[in-house]
This record gives structure tokens, sequence and C-alpha cells, in this order.
């Protein structure tokens, strides 16, 4: 009885571990797919954060529901300096990343991004212009797809320019008047800021100093900041701070934006790739203005593209998948109309589409006339050596407030020494 006793009990226990094991094995062959999926996974790093992120990430999701094998995963690596800085120092490397153009000639010199002119679709190449393709070009070969290309442009807060007293039915041609009706604002709206102009890169001192002046600042295959004309722009800077006390001194960027969304700034310089942001959390009307220009020079265009890094010829295609998915055509339409960002393709500028969304929203009109007529900022390898010694000069001219002509005379005597041509 006692035996028998025995096996009735054992009965069960043997159905449970036979399920518990049948369990386990389908948990670990789980386990195993995962991680044979985490293998094939995408990386791709990418500098935009704050302002556009849920549209990037967007698009990301859209993607990987179509492509479950060889989903993406975006990874944001804080500004595009820190990003770059990481693809030196870490070990485990992205497939995709995104850079500036600028940065391009770096990468491919130390062999991180491989050639993509193979995999580009001769459609594509069509639909872009030739100045944007030269940016992502090094010896006739494409490192680079063409992804964000933005120029600076001025937000305005039009509750201000009606409550301050400026009547401005047109776009002000100069600095001049600008800074006059940032005067209007200063004196008539009980203490708001009139205008914040940040000069923190090098393309951001190249785009302002250019539209001052009306001359360019990198002109046959020499780049020189301590003209008279651009000495006397950053004179003009300071006196905006430090004499007519109508731009907040010593602040970030971060901080500039903060007082323009909070109804306490009038008028900003910006990227066109912040305009759907600002005009989200503005609570007032928002107008952009072209920067004043002169006829030998056009606006900066400061661009980003996609590149890859170089791993097996499969994984480099399956990389560059997801790069044409980026930027066709709905995916286009998709990041200018949700970010500011103008788009660069022929076949999205004159459809139908972007033309009735004009009529709604002419702000992003703005930017997209400055491109067509814009120059891309991509100066030649071993830029970083001069942006370090004009961001220098930058902070002791605007932070410690010294003078611009004995500052930008040493600035350019070390620029002289790296000998580069550009």
């Amino acid at each position: 009885m006692g035996e028998k006793i025995s096996k009735t009990c054992l009965f069960p226990v043997l159905i449970f571990f036979a399920v518990f094991f049948i369990a386990a094995t389908i948990a670990f062959a789980s386990k195993k797919e995962r991680e044979g999926r985490d293998l094939d996974e995408i990386k791709f790093w990418h500098s935009i954060g704050l302002y556009n992120k849920d549209v990037l990430n967007s698009l990301i999701t859209a993607f990987n529901e179509n492509n479950r094998q060889t989903p993406v995963k975006g990874v944001f690596q804080g500004n595009e300096e820190d990003l770059y800085l990481k693809l030196f120092s870490q070990e485990k490397l992205p497939d995709i990343v995104q850079v500036p153009v600028h940065l391009l000639p770096s990468l491919q010199e130390n062999g991180y991004i491989v050639d993509i002119t193979p995999f580009i679709p001769d459609k594509i190449y069509e639909d872009i212009p030739e100045k944007i393709w030269k940016s992502v070009s090094i010896e006739n070969k494409t490192y680079g797809m063409p992804f964000s290309y933005n120029v600076d442009i001025l937000f305005v807060n039009q509750h201000i320019i009606r409550i301050s007293g400026v009547r401005q039915d047109e776009i002000p041609m100069s600095w001049e008047k600008i800074a006059a009706i940032a005067g209007k604002i200063k004196k008539n709206s009980r203490g708001k800021w009139g205008l914040y102009i940040p000069l923190e890169t090098t393309a951001q001192f190249i785009s302002f100093t250019q539209s001052y002046t009306g001359r360019p600042v990198i002109e046959n295959g020499k780049i020189e900041i301590n003209t008279g004309e651009v000495i006397g722009a950053m004179r003009f800077l300071q006196q905006l701070v430090y004499k007519d006390k109508i731009m907040p001194a010593k602040i970030t960027v971060d901080e500039g934006e903060g007082l323009f969304l909070s109804g306490n700034l009038g008028i900003m310089l910006a990227s066109s790739l912040k305009l759907v942001h600002t005009e989200s959390k503005l609570p007032y009307d928002l107008n952009v203005w072209n920067l004043p220009g002169g006829k030998e020079t056009a606006p900066t265009i400061e661009g980003t593209c996609l590149a890859i890094l170089a791993s097996d010829p499969k994984r480099e295609k399956d990389a560059f998948k997801f790069v044409e998915y980026l930027v066709d055509y709905e995916n286009a339409i998709k990041w200018h109309t949700h970010t500011g960002s103008p788009s660069i393709k022929t076949s999205v500028k004159k459809s139908f589409d972007l033309l009735i969304f004009y009529e709604d929203n002419p702000n992003h009109m703005t930017s997209a006339i400055d491109l067509e007529k814009g120059e891309v900022f991509n100066p030649a390898s071993g830029f970083s050596n001069v942006d370090n010694i004009i961001k220098k000069a930058l902070e002791e001219i605007m932070i410690n407030g010294e003078d611009p002509e004995d500052i930008l005379n040493i600035a350019q005597t070390e620029i002289d020494k790296l000998d580069l041509v550009y």
C-alpha cells in the first residue's frame, strides 16, 4: 500500500519537472533567438536630442516595424563634438553615425567610414544638388548621405514687437536696423531683452560676420578673421552687450533660448532645425527673418550626413537600407515639416505637398530660400584646430570683454601657423 502511494505521489512531480524542462527549453531558445536578433541589430549613433528626437524616433520605429530581421537602434550620444570624440575612444562602434560634414575627412583618413558610392541609386544622386554632394565627397568618392542641412535665421516674438511699439512690415536689411528695433524693445517692454546672437561655434561666427560685413571670411583658400570688417562686426556685438545693454551678457545658448521661450527676449538668432520646436513651445506668434546679407556673400549652410562605419559587406548593405529609408521622399517631407530643416531634395522642394504646407506654415519658407542661395560650411581636414582657436577668441571677446582687434590678431597668427588651405 505504501509503495502504491509513493508512485501516486511521484507522478505529479514527474509531470511538473517535465513541464518545467519544456518551458526552460523554450525560454532558452527564445533567449538565444533574442541574442541572435541583437547581433543583427543596426546601431545608429546621432546627436539629435531635445528638439527633434521624437521625430527621429518615430521614423526608426516605423522602419523597424517592417524590418524585424535587422532592426535599428538609435542611440543619442550628446552634441556633435561629444559623438565625434566617442568614435575615437570606444571599442564598440555603431554601424551608422550622423556627423557634421566637415568632420568626414578625419573619419575617412582614419579608416572609420566606407565609400558608399556603389550603394547610392542614380535617382538619389539626381535628386540632390551638386553643392550638397560636394560636401560629402572626398577624392570623387561619397562618404556620407546628405541628411540635415540648416541655416541661421532670426526668430522674432511678434507679441514683444507689438507691445514695444515697433511697426515692422518688412524684414530689416541691416544689423543696424535690427539693433534699433532691439533697442526699442529694451526701452518700451519693461525690461525684456531686445536681441540675442549666440557665437559659440566657428560656423556661427562665420555666419554672423559674413552677414554683418557682406564679405566672405574664407577666400582664396585662406580664412581671415582679423580684417577691419570682422573686427568691426565683433565691436558691434560687444557694444550691444556692454554699452547699449540690449543683449544679455555671459549666457549659454540654452539660457538664451529659455529667455526667448518664456517671453523675455524679442529676437534670437538660431538654426532652422529649431523652428518647429520653438513654434510649439512659444506661447506667442513667431515670425522668422532672414539674416541681412551682401552681394559677395551667401548664407552659411551647416550640414550633417549619415556615414556607414566599416564592417562586413552584408552589414554595410543592411545599414545603407536604413540610410536610404531616412532620406526617401516621404521621410524627407516629414523631416522638413516636423523640424524646420529645409529639404535638400529637388523632388520634395517642387512637390505639391510642400506648396500646400507652405500656405499654412510660411515660416518654413525662409530657410528653404536661404538653402538655395547658401554655401555649405565644409572646411579642410584639420579644421578642429582652427575651431578651437576661434572658440577661445570668441570667449575672450564676448565673455571677458577683451579688445576684438588684439584677440583676433593673435588668433589669426595661430591659424596661419597651421598652414591649412580651404
